[in-house]
């Protein structure tokens, strides 16, 4: 498997990931550890929410940010990052489509409503999606 001819197939045959603006696409799983590509439009984001498990996150294509624990990280090809579970995060996508691989333990289905839960920087729950509006000062990372 080729993870570019992949990432390039997402945009017309990937299912919407669940509780996000974004498209995906399952690549590899044995039931516990998983991939997927991810393609997030240019100008959309994940809301701030949290995973049963960790993961990695890849960027193959584009830029972003990715936010982590409140502070934010500009994102772009080649840049890795470990998100452990339970900790709230966000994804952004900046002027350009960002395309992420997304390797998960549990792995769960991109549709999965058990994939993501909505919360607030704290963990808490939510039932209406918290955004990411921007870094304060001095919060944002190269």
């Amino acid at each position: 498997m080729n993870l570019p001819d992949v990432a390039r197939t997402v945009p017309e045959h990937g299912v919407p990931v669940h509780g996000a603006d974004a498209l995906g696409t399952a690549i590899l799983s044995n039931g516990h550890l998983g991939a997927d590509v991810l393609w997030v439009p240019a100008g959309a984001r994940f809301p701030v929410h949290t995973h049963p498990g960790h993961h990695l996150l890849y960027c193959v294509s584009g830029s972003g940010t990715i936010t982590i624990a409140a502070r934010t990280y500009d994102v772009r090809p080649g840049d890795i990052y470990m998100v452990d579970g339970q900790v709230p995060h966000a994804v952004g996508a900046g002027d350009e489509d960002h395309v992420l691989l997304s390797i998960g333990a549990p792995h769960k289905p991109i549709e999965s409503p058990d994939r993501m839960r909505l919360t607030n920087w704290s963990g808490g729950l939510l039932d209406d999606p918290m955004f990411v509006e921007g870094a304060p000062a001095g919060e944002r990372s190269p």
